[in-house]
């Protein structure tokens, strides 16, 4: 209650609030934070924004041979990997360290990927015993406790199981059971006529990586030929990738014995018990009920012989890019050339340092921070968030198409939403950890278990709210809608996204609009199912949903006749990126007005390089997003990721908005134009 005051009170203190803004931030006027080499002059902004402010950038920056995009966030991806490697290489060198501290872990850790001649004389030495498990197995009544095992090292073989916040009663820990156990991206791969060449590309993979395991070129390749079969049966019975945006329909709360009935040829006590669990759950929730279903009946059908070569290939996947050369070689060129088109691997110590913050996230991120951020630049944003929100609760209560009652709920929500802001207030403890010099594949395996082992603690104890769900040098932010809070990692609170030099209408329209995108979320077609606490409640009354719906039909719509890649006629999937198009609209709209606020009281701000402040504040939009991508990722991206490509991410929302038509005096004749009754406006 108390923070919620605090927030509404901002509506009424926004010019306060912006002062104290103005005072921290020190602009330096002779600073260029847009680089106007970056532009394509030969394109108008009123026809290809995008191009417009992007173009030279683009030309000029060519992606790596190594990376399959190449944008900002790449840029600060290498920023970020460099300081994470010097600590890695410190720790790694410094025989000083004591042991069990997290500087040994991380040190031992990094130290055992980089050790290539070892791994390399190793081959399948230290992970064989579970190879010869899977094929001892003399009946399938062993699955079970092999499937416990599996999941304890994070293998993604059948089904997953995960404990996190009952999404209608936040404040419990409930487990979750949910589709998996397929190697290709989402279940269109295996049944679209345009996948036809991947299927067969994979299976190939699939068929070279048993004969790294010692399979005859015969075995081998029935072995392909059954685990594709299996997974196909699997993806048959899976949620699209638009499916599992519904919510709703995977809130599936089960009792022990009706869990039995909806999967009875799997002896759950077993497995449970093989997870450290009580035998018998009280209580699940099953995400995907069909799934489950052809799950127990392949248990039924499926003879043992497959069911060893399903779970072999499964389990050789998941540790394949720690293993030696051969096997690391047949992974890329199936993951990272067939399907996301790159053409070399990256070096060695960014494979490396890449499983070690994954092994060692906050460790790790602890010593980053210390070296890396300060606590000024967690206050410049921390008070850009005020900003921000303050806007939102004015553009909430001008909403004509939203009941007053619904205005109340949607404040409340505002207000009490929890930020975090550059790293963890406690820090998590890995001192149950244990890392070893000797071992690449066994120190990942073992932070795997630690993972599982510390995820499955949660059941039966409260929620924790002020854990964090990304690493503090990562390059992103989120919102978490159980949670009902905002996460800014320490990563992205640097240039270009926020720049303490920088004009005022840059940073707004940087970090700004990335907080706006993401308090946008918990009033997204998704985000908007859940209450001020958390919980998948409806808060809406009935004709403001329709109102609500008939506006992101309308935004559907627009992003559907987008074309990602012209040759093959490929077009944005616009219910599968809704929520991402309706935070990116919602939060570039809230940073704009929040903009606004902090000019009122002040002079006009001179035009810099000849663009006005509005116009700089939509071209630090469009340039925080400039992206290169190859063709391989950008199908993936379109078939598979919720966020639209780049350049629709920018021209998307722009259409959209008339400020942007009179900050750049956008007319009917013009390409990037909309006629207002086409235009979509939410927030």
């Amino acid at each position: 209650m108390k923070r919620q005051n605090l927030m509404l009170a901002l509506l009424f203190s926004a010019g306060l609030t912006t002062l104290a803004f103005n005072k921290i931030i020190e602009n330096d006027p002779t600073y260029k934070a847009i680089d106007l080499a970056n532009f394509n002059n030969s394109i108008r902004p009123q026809d290809d924004f995008y191009e417009y402010a992007n173009g030279n950038w683009i030309k000029n920056n060519p992606i790596p041979s190594t990376e399959t995009s190449w944008g900002n966030f790449n840029v600060l991806n290498e920023k970020s990997k460099a300081a994470l490697r010097s600590i890695c290489i410190e720790a790694s060198n410094n025989k000083a360290n004591a042991m069990g501290s997290n500087e040994q872990k991380i040190g031992d850790f990094y130290y055992s990927g980089m050790d290539s001649t070892t791994i390399e004389n190793d081959k399948f030495g230290k992970v064989q015993y579970l190879f010869d498990r899977i094929n001892g197995m003399k009946d399938k009544r062993e699955i079970p406790i092999l499937l416990a095992l599996l999941h304890k090292f994070q293998c993604s073989a059948g089904f997953g199981l995960y404990v996190m916040a009952d999404m209608k009663d936040s404040k419990v820990n409930m487990p979750y059971i949910y589709q998996s156990g397929i190697g290709l991206p989402e279940k269109s791969y295996y049944v679209s006529e345009d996948m036809k060449a991947v299927r067969e590309a994979y299976k190939q993979h699939i068929n070279n990586m048993f004969q790294l395991l010692g399979n005859d070129k015969t075995k081998s390749s029935m072995n392909a030929e059954i685990v594709f079969a299996m997974e196909k049966a699997f993806a048959d019975s899976s949620m699209s990738a638009v499916e599992l945006r519904d919510q709703e329909k995977q809130y599936n709360k089960l009792m022990y014995p009706e869990l039995k009935i909806v999967c009875p040829n799997f002896n759950w006590e077993m497995y449970f018990q093989g997870l450290g669990l009580p035998p018998m759950l009280p209580t699940i929730i099953v995400s995907q009920l069909p799934f489950m279903r052809q799950f127990s009946s392949m248990l039924e059908k499926e003879p043992l012989d497959n069911w060893k070569a399903y779970f072999s290939w499964q389990f050789e996947h998941s540790i394949a890019p720690k293993l030696h050369k051969a096997v690391v070689d047949e992974d890329f060129s199936f993951y990272g050339t067939m399907l996301s088109g790159a053409k070399k691997q990256q070096p060695r110590w960014k494979k490396v340092l890449g499983a070690t913050e994954g092994a060692l996230g906050e460790a790790l991120g602890q010593l980053y921070v210390a070296r890396n951020f300060s606590e000024e630049s967690k206050k410049r944003v921390n008070v850009m968030v005020d900003n921000l929100t303050a806007a939102y609760i004015e553009r909430i209560n001008s909403r004509d198409w939203m009941s007053k009652s619904t205005k109340t709920a949607a404040l409340t929500k505002l207000g009490t939403v929890l930020r975090k802001l550059g790293f963890p207030d406690t820090w998590r403890d890995y001192s149950g950890l244990g890392i070893q010099k000797d071992s690449y594949v066994m120190n990942f395996i073992s932070s795997n278990i630690f993972d599982v082992t510390y995820n499955l603690g949660k059941l039966d104890k409260p929620v924790d709210r002020m854990e964090w769900g990304m690493t503090p040098a990562t390059i992103n932010a989120y919102y978490n809608p159980s949670n009902n809070e905002i996460v800014f990692p320490a990563g992205i609170m640097q240039a270009p996204f926020f720049d303490a030099r920088a004009d005022d209408a840059v940073n707004y329209g940087g970090m700004g609009a990335i907080i706006g995108h993401e308090l946008t979320h918990g009033f997204d077609d998704q985000g908007s199912m859940f209450d001020s606490e958390g919980n998948m409640k409806n808060w809406w009354t009935t004709e403001d949903t329709k109102n609500f719906q008939s506006k992101t039909k309308k935004l559907v719509t627009q992003f559907n006749n987008f074309v990602a890649i012209d040759s093959m006629d490929l077009h944005v999937n616009g219910e599968l990126t809704l929520g991402e198009n309706i935070a990116d609209l919602g939060g570039l709209t809230i940073a704009y007005f929040a903009y606004k606020h902090s000019l009122v009281g002040k002079p006009k701000p001179e035009k810099i390089d000849g663009f006005t402040g509005e116009q700089r504040f939509f071209l630090s939009w469009a340039q925080s997003w400039r992206n290169s991508m190859l063709t391989k990722s950008l199908i993936n991206q379109v078939k598979t990721n919720p966020h639209s490509p780049a350049k629709f991410r920018v021209i998307g929302p722009l259409s959209n908005i008339q400020e942007f038509y009179s900050a750049f005096n956008v007319l009917p004749k013009d390409k990037m134009y909309r006629k207002p009754e086409d235009r979509v406006l939410i927030w």
